[in-house]
């Protein structure tokens, strides 16, 4: 008996070394990690009330990029675009190759939730302590939707999901930066001898206050890797944010081109205020005397507004703030075009239509020229892709002025939408201009052809999922129109193209006006989303490969953002799309190059090293115990089915052996808005 024991136990013995082995020589790994997430669902009589539910993750290498999800109950839950997303950003937080690995996320409530992408965050922090082999926390709760540069965007019912969190047992509470304070809607009744009335206010809650009457210490933060390192109790260490950007462009070359913008753009904003006031007089003079009196209060306006933005342009200008200046002077140029045509629309409204087709004809023409460009090159580069996109940004939304002027009756309305088409107009042309320079300074960080399509589908799950959550949450809070409506626009315009470039520009400016409309709808504090926005984008461009190739747009975005002290919102959404760039282009070049297997261990604090044994230990065993059906399963079965038949050999030399001998084993432990405002 005690003979066939031994057997067995040098069966299992084998088996599990070679299946271990098998695992660490062919890069096989399959890892699963657990959290706990909170959401919230309405109840019978219409109120709602905050859930915990089951996050369960599991990543297996090598894979092919598939992402796949599981929700129990099935309705209100749209969680298939953010848990891709997810899966991308931890991919890039472990410095894994995302399409070398597969995805699996499931998660299970009680009951049917709402906003189901407010769990993606934590679905990003699950997703990269597996690629990373990094144990989490359980008495740590996470709510947040996760963006594609990994920053933790701001999500709703706050207060519902702390109780929620509390009722589940955590004892920390992360949410996004910002929003340590949430404002809400509550239904208070009042009662008024035999009559009950129900009001509604609106109400600021102190999370972290709350928190501590719950037991629950409420944090913020404002990226996955901020949220990684408290969910792994320290063991992942962030990255530290990039203090400058470097640029491939000559700086010099880079400062002489947006100073011929600026300067091309004053001499426009000249001509047309000068053009303005050779007519001005005789366009008013047939006037009613009413209507004069109303049109020359809207002149007047213009005029003062072009007078201050001016002289703001060339303050910025003097101050070498160049890529600012040229924004400025292009808000100028809006007005002053604006005043112009209104002036020329008085005397006759054909002249106006003949400056529509002026336009449309010129928008046409920028858009063949970015096309025949990439139709043409055999390379494609990240610079050229960079100003195509800027490129392409600007000449669809001369369009879209342009046909918003074609409805529009109201003669001040009209001419406003054309100038702001014109004036973008102008500014397509001027990028355009940057893609003959790529292709004489022979600069080029060269990427994958294919990776175009590949980011574009990418940007329109993300703007898809936006846009499902800003619906879920509507009946409840206040959406933006502004914002919410350039978003709506912009995805309308990118659903009807089928160019992938045209597709990626439009999904490009759709996820920043989405982003924009989700800070409006959640966020009080303003100053701290553009705080957390500035460090999510500090740890993408310290980090290879965008440290030393950082396009030329994010550069001049940066600066502009850097001086855009008079609106928030104005100020957000250059952020935003700096973010949503800088992923995707960090994303293109790793494409290109080859990625580690997925690190069990990852970046780890040096305490952590310093006590080896125990963690190791528990990376090892979770390594190998979580092995699951699939195609990559092959080899390991057939080591098993070896290591079965090695050790039924060695069964029965033992049994026929006199003696027994006792048998000592080694393991080895593995460590692995307003009108536009820029330029």
């Amino acid at each position: 008996m005690r003979k066939a024991a031994s057997g067995l136990l040098v069966v299992v013995v084998l088996s599990t070394v070679l299946v271990a082995y098998t695992a660490d020589s062919t890069g096989y790994a399959s890892r699963k990690r657990e959290m706990t997430v909170v959401a919230v669902t309405s109840l019978p009589n219409g109120t709602y009330v905050g859930v915990s539910a089951k996050l369960s993750v599991q990543v297996v290498c090598p894979g092919g990029g598939g992402v796949y999800v599981e929700t129990l109950p099935l309705s209100h839950i749209d969680l298939q675009a953010s848990t891709r997303i997810a899966a991308i950003v931890a991919s890039r937080v472990s410095g894994t190759r995302f399409a070398s690995c597969d995805f699996l996320a499931s998660i299970k409530a009680g009951s049917p939730i709402v906003g189901g992408p407010s769990a993606s965050a934590a679905t990003a922090a699950a997703f990269a302590a597996a690629l990373l082999d990094l144990p989490l926390r359980s008495d740590v709760v996470l709510t947040g939707m996760v963006m594609p540069d990994g920053s933790v965007a701001p999500v709703g019912g706050l207060r519902l999901k702390l109780e929620a969190a509390a009722k589940a047992g955590a004892r920390v509470f992360l949410v996004p930066y910002g929003q340590t304070k949430y404002t809400e809607t509550v239904t208070v009744p009042r009662t008024v001898g035999p009559v009950t009335i129900y009001t509604t206010e609106t109400v600021v809650v102190d999370l972290v206050s709350y928190g501590r009457e719950l037991g629950v210490e409420v944090v913020p933060v404002a990226t996955v890797h901020e949220a990684l390192k408290i969910l792994t109790s320290g063991r992942y260490v962030p990255p530290e944010p990039a203090e400058r950007t470097a640029t491939i462009y000559n700086i010099t070359v880079l400062e002489r081109r947006v100073r011929s913008w600026s300067e091309a753009l004053r001499a426009r904003v000249l001509e047309a205020v000068e053009s303005g006031d050779s007519i001005k007089e005789s366009a008013m003079s047939s006037l009613p005397r009413p209507l004069r009196a109303s049109l020359e209060s809207i002149v007047k306006d213009i005029e003062s507004e072009v007078h201050r933005l001016l002289n703001r342009a060339d303050g910025l200008y003097e101050q070498r703030y160049l890529y600012s200046a040229a924004s400025t002077y292009f808000q100028v140029l809006i007005n002053s075009l604006w005043r112009l045509y209104l002036l020329k629309g008085l005397e006759s409204t054909e002249t106006l239509n003949a400056i529509g087709r002026g336009i449309e004809s010129r928008v046409k023409d920028v858009v063949r020229l970015v096309h025949d460009r990439f139709a043409a090159s055999g390379t494609l580069c990240l610079q050229s892709l960079d100003v195509a996109i800027a490129t392409l940004s600007r000449a669809y939304e001369a369009l879209l002025y342009l046909n918003k002027s074609t409805s529009e009756s109201r003669i001040d309305r009209l001419t406003y939408y054309l100038a702001v088409a014109e004036s973008r107009a102008i500014t397509a042309e001027l990028w355009s201009l940057l893609l003959l320079e790529d292709s004489e300074s022979g600069a080029c960080c060269t990427l994958d052809p294919k990776y175009l399509e590949y980011s574009t589908v990418v940007v329109e799950n993300l703007v898809y999922n936006i846009y499902a959550y800003v619906i879920s949450f509507q009946e409840r809070i206040r959406v933006p129109t502004a914002t919410y409506s350039e978003m709506v626009t912009r995805v309308e315009l990118m659903e009807r193209s089928a160019i992938p470039l045209d597709r990626l520009s439009l999904g490009v400016d759709a996820l920043a006006y989405g982003y924009a409309t989700l800070v409006s709808m959640f966020t009080q504090d303003v100053n701290s989303t553009i705080a957390a926005l500035g460090r999510a984008i500090g740890m993408e461009l310290g980090l290879e490969p965008l440290r030393d190739c950082t396009p030329i747009s994010l550069v001049l975005y940066l600066e502009l953002a850097a001086t855009q002290n008079e609106s928030a919102i104005s100020k957000i959404y250059t952020l935003t799309r700096v973010s949503a760039l800088a992923s995707f282009y960090a994303d293109s070049l790793r494409e290109r190059s080859e990625y580690e297997a997925p690190r069990a261990g990852g970046q780890v604090s040096s305490d952590e090293e310093k006590r080896g044994g125990d963690v190791v230990s528990e990376r090892t065993v979770t390594a190998y115990r979580t092995i699951t059906q699939s195609s990559t399963l092959v080899e390991p079965v057939l080591y098993l089915g070896i290591g079965t038949l090695i050790g039924l050999l060695l069964t029965a030399i033992i049994t026929t052996a006199r003696t027994p001998k006792k048998t000592r084993t080694a393991t080895n432990s593995h460590t692995n808005p307003q009108h536009p405002t820029e330029q």
